[in-house]
């Protein structure tokens, strides 16, 4: 299903992404799609061709490591939310290669281990970030090639020497790796989730079937997605609306609530998909008249972080014909976990999020094991062929969350007796930042790597603002007594993404040691 979605001839003339002014068909990302598939095989061929004649190695949920002895080459992508973007991921799809979408965030210091460790020798991007890819080759990746999405014309059919690997249940490659997709590492080492064109799939139709997309309730929906396309959120949606042919609205200018309202108004947006910000704007403007028609808007669904049900019951009420759906998921599990149905009536939980999707099971881990029984708290588990493959070359990594087929996700939480999912928590040593994981230690590698600091000790805090997101912090030691904290925020913005860099830091004259002498954790109050 999903290599191949962009050439369903029954979506070609439909509008897939809607960008300010500009309209762009699915007919026009297959031909550029096609494009990209036949310049991967140009740089990439014999090892395209040998994986596309031959039967490969299917592996299942379970540590993972790349045990075949002709793995699929690699292929990046470093491209913002657009077109070019979708046909660079559907065109290396096609091409058998794996995909590797860089967040358009990572920096050069993020991204030269990321391209080293997966051994990339394709690269798909803009002309804008040449200089970025050139100075790379040049300085630590002699062998990448950089591939610019504008110096490619449309192909309206291949050459027949390309072969393409099918897509379907029955080909060995349905259950190999599809796409490479990074997740903060807790040692300053990203660790990379591999999901296979199974685990994909099972996510995107689940995700469909919540969304009662087969019923078409909504004869035409429009939909703004507010995710990073390179993200497994991103990657979902982009698969339901391509296997539906809905059209994609991105906003052009800051993400901000008017900004919102104003793409709503007018492109007569009806279906909203991303983080938890936007509902927790929309609360904070309640009871004050914006000059935006939102008449369309009838779905409002987001996930990442915990939106609290006071604020979700506030909005239900001042909107009422508008639907606002919490859901769960995260990368390792493709990354579709629980969501709320679209049904009519309506039906919505304000403190839950949502029920487990189709083909997946949901349980509980106690001290007496795996329960589904109502109302019992431990650490969710999670059970589905969405379950990622592992990280890739990490077994170490894969085996502490992969355990008996089942994906132990290192958070809390309880069902009630229908089925619903509550979150209450987190296990593991999580920052959540805008929805996105980012672990301390990472930053402490980076701040570490500073030759004004001696110590740090990196944590979250609730941001004051926003209940739902956390700020990074960073106490200091400094490695000599008169230094400035603009310096070492000028070294953290050259070095960490946006969202990763310490918005508080501040000096400190020691750090409080555990008995084994580690730098004793602090916790926002987030955690159980």
């Amino acid at each position: 299903m999903i290599r191949n979605l962009l050439n369903n001839p029954e979506i070609r003339e439909k509008t897939a992404i809607i960008q300010n002014k500009e309209r762009i068909s699915y007919g026009s990302l297959a031909g550029k799609a096609r494009a990209v598939q036949a310049v991967l095989h140009q740089y990439l061929g014999p090892a395209l061709q040998d994986r596309s004649r031959t039967p490969g190695h299917c592996a299942e949920p379970g540590p993972f490591a790349v045990s075949d002895p002709s793995p699929a080459p690699v292929a990046a992508i470093y491209l913002p939310n657009g077109g070019a973007y979708i046909a660079a991921l559907f065109g290396t799809f096609q091409s058998g290669a794996i995909a590797f979408p860089l967040n358009i965030q990572t920096t050069r210091y993020e991204m030269v281990p990321l391209l080293k460790q997966t051994n990339v020798k394709a690269l798909i991007t803009s002309k804008d970030y040449a200089p970025l890819f050139e100075e790379i080759k040049t300085e630590k990746l002699p062998d990448l090639t950089p591939i610019y999405m504008e110096e490619l014309e449309e192909l309206e059919a291949l050459p027949p020497e390309i072969l393409s690997p099918s897509s379907g249940k029955t080909n060995p490659k349905y259950t190999e790796p599809l796409i490479l997709i990074t997740t903060s590492g807790s040692t300053g080492k990203s660790k990379i989730v591999v999901l296979s064109e199974k685990n994909v799939e099972i996510s995107a139709l689940g995700y469909m079937e919540k969304m009662n997309l087969e019923q078409d309730i909504v004869k035409e929906i429009t939909l703004l997605l507010a995710t990073p396309f390179s993200s497994a959120y991103g990657l979902m949606c982009l698969c339901a609306c391509a296997k539906k042919g809905i059209s994609i609205v991105l906003l052009e200018q800051n993400f901000r609530l008017d900004t919102f309202y104003k793409a709503v108004q007018d492109h007569k947006v009806t279906h909203y998909e991303g983080g938890g910000a936007i509902p927790l704007m929309m609360e904070q403007f309640l009871g004050k008249t914006l000059p935006y028609d939102l008449g369309s808007l009838r779905y409002v669904a987001f996930g990442g972080s915990k939106v609290p049900g006071s604020t979700i019951r506030a909005l239900l009420q001042a909107y009422p014909e508008i639907g606002f759906y919490q859901g769960y998921g995260m990368t390792e599990a493709s990354p579709m976990i629980t969501k709320f149905k679209i049904e009519h009536p309506r039906v919505v939980v304000p403190d839950a999020c949502g029920t487990a999707i189709k083909d997946v099971k949901v349980f509980i881990d106690t001290e007496n094991g795996l329960t589904d029984a109502p109302e019992v708290q431990g650490e969710i588990v999670v059970k589905g062929d969405n379950v990622m493959l592992g990280y890739y070359q990490n077994e170490e990594e894969t085996k502490k969350v992969l355990k008996n087929g089942c994906l132990y996700t290192g958070d809390i939480g309880f069902m009630d007796k229908e089925g619903y999912l509550y979150l209450c928590g987190r296990k593991k040593n999580l920052i959540i930042v805008r929805g996105l994981n980012v672990h301390p230690e990472e930053v402490e590698a980076c701040l570490l790597g500073c030759p004004l600091v001696k110590d740090c000790i990196v944590y979250g805090e609730e941001d004051p603002d926003f209940p739902s997101n956390e700020l990074v912090c960073a106490d200091i030691v400094p490695e000599k007594p008169d230094i400035s904290l603009e310096e070492i925020r000028s070294y953290c913005r050259l070095r960490l993404s946006v969202y990763k860099q310490p918005e508080k830091l501040q000096l400190v004259p020691s750090i409080k040691k555990t008995a084994s002498g580690k730098n004793e954790r602090r916790y926002s109050k987030k955690h159980p």
